[in-house]
């Protein structure tokens, strides 16, 4: 019994001493993963909320619909143009129903840090299993800053939680890419078949990650050929095939009722037809250098290091990746630096391979080095402050009239399209289209509130302010120009009954649906 019992404590010491040596036998990055993790943790609430438009309306929006609490009119032009795909929203109705098993009423803000935590999960794992395929490329007395790039940076720390299409298929992309490098020598099927499943799925998230991929496969047919292994491409392309069907055809079919193929139709809309860059703008093909390079203190390291990687090794996996997703970006016209964002876990590694390089031809540089990436990592630190601050401002008072207001509750709203965020609504809650010296009656048995633009230069009501996201006054001391530049709404209170013990009746009983908000608009 004994012997059996140190058999098994063995082999779990040794699967521990695996993962903790995940990065190599001399090295332990236990605590920067477990840092990481915390990190991950608490910025998934911090930094609560979606940091672009798109991940709320066209995931989150999606979502709300398929659960049936936002009408077919609250939904984007997307939606009747059938040309996003819809994986994603799936995975929001999941958790919204896996929380729904344990409570009456669903907390969609549990539901918001939840996703939030399993992509910044998602994230890590991407980077903990790439950076030990690329390991072997960097020089030992590099190797801990390779890591610590790779994990805390602001901008990974920034968008690891964030559930955007762009994020989450860098996410899938990086982490296929890291099981096929790790063991490109001796690939078994079923690692071939995963990797395959998770490229396809990424597609599926974000149909422009398709570049990449095609760059992946390019350079793996080449590689696959000269060791006479086409069998593994083909294997590769096939569960590509059989995830793209699963995950965006399947998936799109399960939610828009119909065979749609939206990748088609995101094509013909936004490239063909040319409707993105009407309504959006364009911008010559070099705006992407100056785009990336404003997010310091990496944006110029990402520029610089990635052209002279480029130039340096024109054949490496990753040149082909990177280098076809960029050139198609910029031939389109229209260009957000968030597009490049799928690219951004593969920096560590071009970073760190082009200081090497460049370290060990010029002397100057070696002996800068230190210095200058002392000062590179000042700034990074001072720029995590930005992790403590919520992605999407409006979301504050939508998590005030949430918790402050269970009971019946009608709402006067004169804010912006943008910051109507349905998803977030309470059942009990309805808003009706305001302006400025309009009538407010306040029916019986309900709280009554106006909720103003906080940049609305109309009259602000003479009632009291119980919600602000500007505390202290804070609205007064900053400059202007960043008030207007923060979404964010104010809350004034004309009635509270949330003290009462018998609500009174309905809303749609007092008030005219015709004048709802939540109504379908024409």
């Amino acid at each position: 019994m004994q012997a059996v019992t140190g058999s098994l404590n063995t082999k779990i010491g040794n699967r521990i001493a695996g993962v903790l040596g995940y990065f190599g036998e001399s090295r332990c990055y236990f605590w920067y993963v477990s840092l990481a993790l915390l990190v991950t943790a608490v910025t998934s609430y911090t930094n609560f909320g979606h940091n672009t438009g798109d991940e709320y309306s066209q995931i989150f929006e999606f979502a709300g619909y398929k659960l049936g609490f936002v009408s077919h009119g609250d939904l984007r032009l997307e939606f009747g143009n059938q040309m996003r795909p819809t994986v994603q929203v799936w995975m929001v109705v999941a958790v919204y129903r896996f929380v729904g098993l344990f409570a009456s009423e669903v907390n969609p803000f549990l539901v918001s840090y939840l996703i939030s935590l399993l992509s910044g999960l998602l994230g890590l794992i991407s980077i903990l299993i790439f950076t030990k395929a690329f390991l072997h490329r960097v020089q030992l007395r590099y190797q801990r800053w390779y890591v610590i790039v790779s994990f805390f940076s602001w901008l990974v720390l920034y968008t690891n939680p964030h559930f955007n299409s762009d994020n989450i298929a860098g996410h899938l992309l990086l982490l296929a890419v890291g099981l096929l490098y790790g063991k490109l020598e001796a690939l078994r099927p079923s690692r071939i078949l995963v990797a395959g499943f998770i490229l396809g799925l990424s597609f599926s998230c974000r149909f422009q990650v398709g570049f990449a991929i095609l760059g992946l496969m390019l350079w793996l047919f080449i590689a696959t050929y000269k060791e006479r292994k086409t069998a593994q491409w083909c294997l590769l392309f096939i569960s590509i095939v059989v995830s793209v069907l699963l995950f965006n055809l399947l998936s799109d079919f399960c939610f828009y009722g119909k065979l749609v193929c939206s990748a088609y139709n995101y094509y013909h809309q936004n490239i063909a037809l040319g409707i993105m860059d009407r309504w959006s703008g364009v911008s010559p093909w070099y705006s992407y250098f100056f785009m990336v390079a404003m997010y310091l203190p990496f944006g110029p390291v990402y520029v610089l290091a990635t052209i002279y990687f480029f130039i340096k090794y024109p054949l490496d996996i990753l040149t082909s990746i990177i280098g076809l997703f960029v050139l198609f970006h910029m031939l389109i016209g229209h260009k957000e630096v968030r597009f490049l964002m799928p690219m951004l876990g593969f920096m560590p590694v071009i970073i760190i391979v082009s200081v090497e390089d460049l370290a060990s031809r010029y002397k100057w540089f070696a002996i800068s080095l230190e210095k200058t990436a002392s000062v590179i990592w000042t700034v990074n630190l001072l720029a995590c402050v930005c992790l403590l601050a919520p992605a999407a401002t409006e979301l504050g008072g939508w998590r005030y009239l949430y918790t402050h207001y269970s009971k019946p509750t009608l709402v006067y709203f004169n804010v912006s399209v943008n910051q109507r965020l349905l998803f977030y609504k309470r059942k009990s809650l309805q808003l009706l289209n305001y302006r400025s010296g309009d009538p407010t009656p306040c029916p019986s048995g309900h709280n009554v509130l106006i909720a103003m633009n906080g940049n609305s230069l109309e009259t602000k009501p003479e009632a009291p302010l119980v919600y602000t996201f500007f505390p202290l006054g804070l609205a007064k001391l900053l400059p202007s120009f960043i008030v207007r530049a923060i979404g964010h709404f104010d809350i004034y209170e004309l009635k509270n009954i949330e003290t009462l013990e018998t609500p009174g009746p309905t809303l749609d009983q007092s008030i005219a649906p015709t004048d709802s908000l939540t109504s379908p608009r024409m």
